[in-house]
């Protein structure tokens, strides 16, 4: 299903409008909210799209004496060590 998005004001649900339109207001609310939401979502996943090979990429051009050959040799708390010296991890 294809739809144009409009950034459009509030969609204002007045007391008079009738029962149909009301219903039809209302639905139209939390689709935009549905719409929003499934942005944020995917916003968040590309985001956080970090491949291992950036990761491995990364901490052998920081100067902290790995390279690609040594890097395989470090055990995995010395990798997110390293990612947390980076400021890659929290």
């Amino acid at each position: 299903m294809y739809f144009l998005e409009t950034e459009e004001d509030e969609i204002i649900i007045y007391p008079d409008d009738d029962p149909i339109t009301k219903r039809l207001k209302m639905t139209m609310r939390k689709n935009r909210e549905r719409v929003r939401k499934a942005k944020a979502k995917k916003a968040a996943q590309e985001k956080s799209d970090m491949k291992f090979s950036d990761l491995i990429g990364s901490i052998t051009i920081n100067d902290c004496g790995l390279n690609m050959e040594n890097i395989w040799n470090i055990s995995y708390y010395a990798f997110h060590d390293q990612l947390k010296r980076m400021g890659w991890r929290d």
